[in-house]
């Protein structure tokens, strides 16, 4: 059961089982390639409570998606750090599976709309490494805009990397 739907992709709440898959994501040196999460290798364990804890805590809306023409879980989604006085929140995405088949771009537009329309949120914001071209050309595409680069910001894979900070503001959408 969804609860968001797109063409594509669907969004639900998470299952305990889905926590094997998001221990695979976080340890695949391709999927976490530019992003924070991956720096370390995690256990079952701490994945499950870190996770756990991000999906339970009240000021983000997290969400797993699920691939509809291949019925499979491919990543998670959602807004952290909802903040209802400034209407705010940060966009997060971490596609395990699926990639390249404009599925992230389905993901963003579903709930940043859902953060514009149910939650009253005026602006989203998110940070992307300035290597993650195919990343920053999706968020693009939903509308978000470039509003600063952090320099040497985050220290990956042996090099640091500059971090995009981007936003879309409801009203200019």
């Amino acid at each position: 059961m969804f609860f968001l739907k797109g063409v594509g992709v669907g969004l639900r709440t998470y299952n305990e089982c889905d926590f094997e898959l998001i221990f695979k994501w976080v340890n695949d040196c391709e999927t976490t390639a530019f992003m924070f999460t991956g720096q370390t290798p995690k256990t079952p364990e701490e994945v499950k409570k870190i996770y756990k804890n991000e999906f339970d805590n009240s000021s983000n809306i997290v969400f797993i998606a699920e691939d509809l023409g291949e019925e499979k879980t491919i990543g998670m989604a959602g807004l952290y750090d909802i903040n209802p006085i400034n209407r705010k929140a940060e966009f997060r995405i971490l596609l395990g599976d699926s990639r390249g088949k404009g599925l992230g771009t389905e993901i963003t537009d579903i709930i940043v709309n859902y953060g514009f329309k149910s939650l009253n949120l005026n602006r989203i914001y998110l940070g992307v490494t300035n290597e993650n071209i195919s990343a920053i050309k999706v968020y693009e595409k939903c509308g978000f805009q470039k509003e600063g680069e952090l320099i040497d910001d985050i220290f990956r894979n042996g090099k640091y990397y500059n971090s995009i900070r981007m936003a879309i503001i409801n009203d200019r959408r």
